[in-house]
């Protein structure tokens, strides 16, 4: 009897393994149904603790350089292209010449820090050329959208935090009563729109404050821009000081708008009241291959150290971004990582 119980107890063990071994079983998960939790979403968000590099830089840079990027306390990147001409001022070029430079910037960083968050630029508008901003919106997103499809979904979702808007000032005559009439305002506008609502990312602009002939008109048309209307996330303001000691007011400046969320003249007063954006103000750091070690000249260390006392309590609240020029490894240990840690 035992034997047969045995027996009849092997035959049904075998019976349910065939049973589970129909075309029914579990199939792996598909990695593009939006349904595999194994890999985690990179946190876009957060305050901006960024550093700019420009296209030329990302094609010198050294492997310890990108070591050390990776490694810093730098979290935001900004890519900087060259001038519209560079490229031959159209689509194609911004495809064919721009685009592949871009695309291997950005996967040197990713593949040396799968967090990093990386900010496309447009191809740079100047005062050389921004009679070029009225028939270059189209031009300028299909050379983003271009980028997109290369670098592929998991890259544009976890590393692509936003597009930066490559063009330092507001160009050309501005009626303050119809702004949208001038080109490069319309053009950053139109950009924005299509960034926003298509894109789903944030737009990032880093203007000049005003110096020159006529500084109070610069930082004027950055006030209508960064706080009349709702086209950038983040206005990330340079202040000059570090290049020109004579305009040690811009540093203050600076430090008004940033403080007060709100473009202000040198003097203080707001542009624009109240403030009908909510377009984030932060500084820009500036330095140069002066203070970069080896090199320790004077005049451009102590500007330089004025402006991190000047700035250092909005590092933890607001957007801050560094310019640099010189070898990288060094400005990240000496200068940069010192200022964010």
């Amino acid at each position: 009897m035992k034997k047969l119980f045995a027996l009849l107890s092997i035959l049904s063990l075998l019976f349910s393994a065939c049973s589970n071994s129909s075309g029914d079983e579990p199939k792996p998960v598909d990695p593009n149904s939006g349904k595999d939790t194994t890999t985690t979403k990179n946190d876009l968000t957060g305050n901006i603790h960024g550093i700019t590099l420009s296209i030329g830089q990302t094609q010198t840079l050294s492997t310890d350089d990108w070591k050390a990027l990776a490694a810093s306390k730098v979290n935001d990147i900004v890519i900087i292209p060259a001038a519209v001409e560079n490229y031959g001022s159209t689509e194609s070029g911004y495809k064919t010449q721009l685009a592949p430079l871009m695309i291997n910037a950005i996967n040197q960083l990713v593949m040396r820090n799968s967090k990093s968050k990386i900010w496309i630029g447009t191809p740079g508008v100047t005062s050389k050329d921004y009679s070029i901003a009225s028939t270059s919106d189209d031009p300028f997103f299909n050379y983003i959208k271009y980028i997109k499809d290369q670098i592929g979904t998991s890259k544009w979702t976890n590393n692509i935090r936003g597009i930066y808007m490559n063009q330092e000032s507001v160009y050309g005559t501005v009626d303050y009563l119809n702004p949208m009439d001038n080109a490069t305002i319309k053009l950053m506008s139109d950009l924005s729109t299509q960034v926003h609502s298509i894109l789903k990312k944030e737009f990032l602009w880093i203007p000049y404050y005003g110096y020159g002939s006529d500084p109070a008109t610069i930082i004027k048309n950055i006030g209508y821009v960064a706080d009349k209307y709702s086209i950038f996330d983040y206005v990330v303001i340079q202040p000059h000081y570090y290049f020109d000691g004579t305009v040690k007011t811009n540093m203050d400046g600076v430090y008004d708008c940033v403080k007060n969320q709100n473009v202000c003249y040198r003097d203080g007063t707001p542009v624009i009241t109240p403030k009908i954006s909510k377009t984030a103000i932060g500084p820009e750091m500036e330095l140069d291959w002066h203070i970069v070690p080896p090199n320790n000249y004077t005049d451009q260390l102590n500007r330089y150290l004025e402006t991190v006392t000047r700035y250092t309590e909005f590092k933890s609240t607001e957007p801050v971004i560094f310019y640099w020029d010189g070898n990288l490894t060094n400005a990240l240990s000496a200068r940069i990582n010192l200022y964010f840690k």
